[in-house]
């Protein structure tokens, strides 16, 4: 009599748990779930592809994944993309895929990266990034602080491009106390023509930015180095790799880094968050000194700055 008892008690007991499982199942299926759409301009391309994977690990949620260097979208295929698809929020990695969402998604927010200068794009309500240009005034601090006798620093821009960068940096320069000496290439200039008018302002190093008007190929690098290395000017570069060919500091943006940044800002535009800042610039950096070079030309530097370098070529 007693073990029958203890039977109908463990019966009802699993007939409880299991009202319990499916009521909290229920209420799970009943909570709506954001849904995302990642619009990837080209995942081959590692500074596209690895936002995309750090965005996805960071966020913990499934996410809708385009890439369109897959095949020719059609404003149609765009169109029909969207709406079958309602997201919540879209993520655009590169200037195409923001672009191509900007038209099409009306008030859905849209959080972009990987994007050069995106101050020359159009920009409304509801649109957040993360910016692929370090601030300025951070990287002439590093320049500073790392070669402390360094005070003119030339610098090829362009209007379409880098305007809108060049005069942030003008300023932010004056209150670090250092002189920018900026040469903007117009249409047709020869790169060859405009750098010489440039170094023949005695600037004591060259910044190479990224600017597509300045370096559309290997050769106009080439051109950069051979002139700034004939007269010893040392040359900051955003890009590590530039190192291997006689740049003297670069100081990159860290990519892994733009893609949880992202997923951070998608998160707080979900939750209706109170955004200061709308673009972020990167919150991490990659630095790396070519002392071999900064020895050749006998640069001044401050040994004490070298543990804040994360590479060091000797």
């Amino acid at each position: 009599m007693l073990k029958r008892r203890y039977l109908v008690y463990e019966i009802l007991l699993c007939c409880l748990i299991g009202a319990l499982y499916r009521s909290a199942h229920l209420a799970y299926a009943e909570t709506p779930q954001k849904k995302i759409l990642v619009l990837n301009s080209d995942a081959s391309v590692e500074k596209y592809r690895i936002p995309q994977e750090e965005f996805q690990q960071s966020l913990g949620m499934p996410v809708i994944l385009v890439d369109l260097a897959e095949r020719k979208w059609t404003v149609h295929d765009l169109e029909e993309l969207f709406y079958d698809e309602s997201p919540d929020l879209v993520y655009c990695i590169g200037t195409r895929a923001y672009l191509m969402a900007y038209k099409y998604v009306g008030k859905t927010p849209i959080v972009f990266s990987s994007i050069l200068n995106w101050l020359r794009l159009p920009i409304t309500n509801r649109r957040y990034g993360v910016s692929n240009e370090l601030h300025a005034g951070m990287e002439m601090m590093l320049f500073r602080h790392i070669f402390p006798e360094i005070s003119k620093i030339g610098v090829l821009y362009s209007q379409k491009y880098t305007e809108e960068w060049f005069q942030a940096a003008n300023e932010q320069a004056q209150e670090l106390g250092l002189t920018i000496i900026g040469h903007r290439i117009e249409k047709k200039e020869p790169l060859d023509v405009a750098l010489t008018q440039l170094l023949e302002k005695k600037v004591d190093a060259f910044w190479l930015i990224p600017d597509p008007a300045v370096i559309s190929n290997s050769n106009d690098l080439h051109v950069i180095l051979e002139r700034c290395d004939t007269q010893k000017i040392p040359v900051f570069s955003y890009n590590e790799a530039f190192t291997q060919y006689g740049v003297v500091l670069s100081i990159s943006v860290d990519t892994p880094t733009i893609g949880r940044q992202a997923a951070a800002l998608a998160t707080s535009v979900l939750a209706k968050e109170d955004l200061t800042e709308l673009v972020q610039f990167p919150a991490g950096s990659y630095i790396t000194l070519n002392l071999k070079k900064v020895k050749e030309y006998h640069l001044h530097y401050n040994e004490d700055a070298l543990g804040s370098v994360n590479t060091i070529l000797e």
